[in-house]
């Protein structure tokens, strides 16, 4: 992707070019969203229960994979957070943000529809207990804080992710890249551990509204 630091308006993209960005998103989201929360499923294991480490590594190497395998095409920002930090850097164009933001959007929405045809629907959307349980991946406070406390989590761990990727897109890191998926995968992976018992460690509005959407569940949204 340019680096620059200026906002930029326009570009001098094909409409093949925004064509292979949008589906270069959708793909990242998708995968992020299959393998991510297709660890979290644990009504389906033999006792029930998925640790919150595993839940954390599942989608710290999910995206690890995603930007592996999309990481060339489109940036696999797979966020519409990661989006607005690279436009504030000037790494995208204005006209390139509803692009990114519609690809994450239909992956995000792809990834969870392929996990609900795979899974059967009462494991994905806890109704197997009566006791009224967010879905799978669906956004969930603990209600041990209060939603105030939950905002605070959120905004910080993705102000985290986003001075992150900042610091990797900034030109004096440009020889410093090798390790791009592995440091990527393991920042989401910390963030979620240490933030999950939280609000789930959410930090993408994409991966939140497809599993809200599918299960229902707007309570936390």
């Amino acid at each position: 992707m340019p680096r620059g630091k200026k906002l930029r308006i326009n570009d001098d993209m094909s409409w093949m070019d925004r064509v292979v960005l949008f589906l270069g998103e959708v793909g990242g989201t998708a995968v992020l969203m299959f393998l991510g929360c297709m660890g979290c499923v644990g009504a389906i294991t033999s006792n029930g229960v998925i640790s919150d480490e595993q839940m954390s590594w599942a989608f710290g190497f999910a995206v690890l994979i995603a930007i592996q395998i999309f990481g060339h095409i489109s940036g696999a920002h797979i966020s519409p957070v990661v989006t607005l930090a690279a436009f504030v850097l000037g790494n995208v164009s204005l006209m390139q943000l509803p692009i990114y933001f519609l690809g994450q959007l239909f992956g995000a929405l792809t990834g969870f529809g392929l996990l609900m045809v795979v899974t059967p629907s009462n494991y994905i959307k806890n109704r197997t207990s009566t006791a009224k349980v967010p879905g799978v991946c669906s956004p969930a406070i603990n209600p041990k804080i209060s939603r105030f406390q939950a905002f605070l989590v959120e905004f910080i761990i993705t102000a985290i992710l986003s001075w992150v990727c900042c610091a990797i897109w900034d030109p004096r890191n440009s020889n410093k890249l090798d390790s791009l998926t592995i440091r990527f995968g393991f920042t989401i992976a910390v963030l979620a551990m240490t933030a999950g018992p939280y609000t789930g460690a959410h930090m993408n509005p994409a991966r939140s509204l497809a599993p809200a959407l599918f299960n229902g569940d707007w309570d936390d949204h």
